[in-house]
């Protein structure tokens, strides 16, 4: 794959802090980490970049060796147990940038769900308290407007994780049976995708989900973690796939049906296909985020299902899966060239199942390019 130029983007970082007039930025959460270092760290860390372009991480030390080997060279100094706000605070008093303006990865305004790695509160006044002369702040969007827009090197990753997720979902579709259980699907799935190049499969939600029949419809239920039931006829089932290559995720969902669907679910599926190729066809560039969401919401009430539809139609995907754009009605961002989404479409009807669309697809001069080869649309099994 093409090699990516970390040195750059410490350097464009270290930019937007000089001109915010910031002294430092402090990364913990992961996909920073990620972003910056070039290795997977799951484990609590931090990584520093200052005004002046110094780049340095502090980590637990009982991954670091590991780190050392796998990463990108940036400075490392390892912490035991709880001691990661100490070296982050001496680290920055080292560098010159224990002052002044310095931000963290406090939260994403407008997002229900916390990123991993987000800064803790007891970490945080720790951090107040051993930093008196710096004002602490939010600094998330410093660095997540430049993930925001994907370089070709990271396209390429992207490209290749969705490429998986469709091996994976084709492989999981063929393993759905009545009477096969979900976690039967799921390893599947997961075998699929690792001999493929998956190295993880991210885990907020469980991994690879699977939910059958009544698991698919809980109300406003975007959770469905693999279980032992057995899939059954005339049934919703959702698969939803999160492999990672090269550190970049992709995130998969396309709902099947075994059977045949009654009447109201008939009316669900048109609505959902309805829904799934509105969203597709809304983001074009210079839209704002919001108005793409509203064209949403309005199909959904077309068909009946607005109190079923959700109003929250996915994300962006990089290192990590909780990132910008947010496609929701708080989201201040303008559909551009060179995002990558997971483009979501969500109905859950309690008594008749649910479906989701959790679909990886590029902003391009043209609008969205998916970067799946399976279509957004409900697959049935006899």
């Amino acid at each position: 794959m093409t090699p990516i130029d970390f040195a750059g983007r410490v350097a464009a970082l270290a930019g937007r802090l000089r001109r915010e007039g910031a002294s430092a930025y402090v990364g913990t959460r992961q996909a920073s980490l990620h972003y910056l270092n070039g290795a997977f760290m799951p484990w609590r860390g931090a990584v520093i970049v200052t005004a002046a372009g110094a780049c340095e991480t502090v980590y637990w030390a009982m991954d670091c060796s590991r780190v050392r080997e796998e990463g990108v060279g940036h400075p490392l100094t390892e912490f035991w147990y709880d001691g990661m706000i100490e070296a982050i605070a001496a680290t920055l008093a080292r560098l010159g940038a224990d002052r002044g303006r310095v931000g963290l990865d406090l939260s994403h305004p407008g997002a229900a769900q916390v990123a991993p790695g987000m800064i803790t509160a007891a970490e945080y006044l720790d951090l107040a308290a051993k930093l008196p002369a710096a004002a602490l702040e939010n600094g998330v969007r410093w660095i997540d407007d430049l993930m925001l827009l994907k370089s070709p090197a990271e396209i390429e990753r992207l490209r290749e994780a969705a490429r998986v997720s469709d091996i994976g979902f084709r492989a999981g579709l063929a393993a759905i049976a009545p009477g096969v259980t979900e976690n039967h699907v799921a390893g599947v799935i997961e075998q699929a995708i690792r001999d493929h190049g998956s190295t993880w499969s991210w885990a907020v939600t469980g991994g690879t989900e699977v939910g059958s029949g009544p698991r698919t419809g809980f109300l406003r239920g975007v959770t469905q973690q693999a279980t032992d039931r057995p899939i059954g006829r005339n049934e919703f089932v959702i698969l939803d796939l999160h492999p990672m290559i090269d550190l970049y995720l992709a995130d998969t969902a396309i709902p099947v049906f075994v059977g045949t669907p009654d009447e109201t679910q008939k009316r669900m599926i048109a609505c959902w296909e309805d829904v799934a190729a509105t969203m597709l066809a809304s983001l074009r560039p210079g839209r704002a985020v919001a108005d793409c969401v509203k064209e949403g919401i309005a199909a959904f009430a077309r068909h009946g299902f607005a109190d079923f539809g959700l109003p929250l139609f996915g994300h962006g995907l990089g290192t990590c899966a909780r990132t910008r754009p947010f496609l929701n009605l708080r989201s201040d961002d303008v559909v551009t060239p060179g995002m990558v989404v997971a483009l979501g479409t969500h109905l859950y009807v309690p008594g008749g199942g649910g479906m989701r669309l959790e679909y990886p697809a590029m902003v391009t001069d043209r609008g969205a390019e998916p970067l799946v080869e399976t279509p957004a649309r409900v697959h049935y099994l006899a």
